[in-house]
């Protein structure tokens, strides 16, 4: 549980602050997406960075456990297996992936803005003052 905690600590802010950066700045997130669309080798730096993350994550808490913290192990492995389709996934998968209307739409960007929001209150909460 103590790991939990920990990792609660610190993937809540994260997960806090980028939901509120979707929520308020949609059109420049879209303007992100755009770019990676265009040439998605510049995503090499955030997908080493995730490969990374997702592994610290499910050596640390890898819990199935029907509560808050399954959020960090299913953090861990979407962290991960994002990292590895993106590094063994052909180019023409990944270009394909990054141009679907969904995820271009404004409502998909607020949903997703508004959960990360609510897991990261969630999450801070729990890793800092329980």
């Amino acid at each position: 549980m103590e790991k939990a905690l920990i990792l609660a600590a610190i993937i809540g802010p994260f997960y806090l602050v980028f939901g509120l950066s979707i929520l308020m700045y949609v059109k420049q997130w879209k303007k992100i997406y755009t770019e990676f669309q265009k040439n998605h080798f510049i995503m090499m730096g955030n997908m080493i960075l995730s490969l990374v993350a997702g592994l610290i994550i499910i050596n640390m808490h890898n819990v199935w456990e029907w509560n808050l913290f399954v959020v960090i192990t299913v953090t861990g492995w979407a962290a991960l297996l994002k990292a590895v389709f993106y590094f063994l996934a052909p180019s023409d998968w990944i270009k394909q992936t990054l141009k679907s209307k969904i995820i271009r739409k404004d409502s998909f960007l607020y949903f997703w803005g508004a959960v990360m929001t609510v897991l990261g209150l969630l999450l801070t909460y729990n890793g800092y003052w329980l």
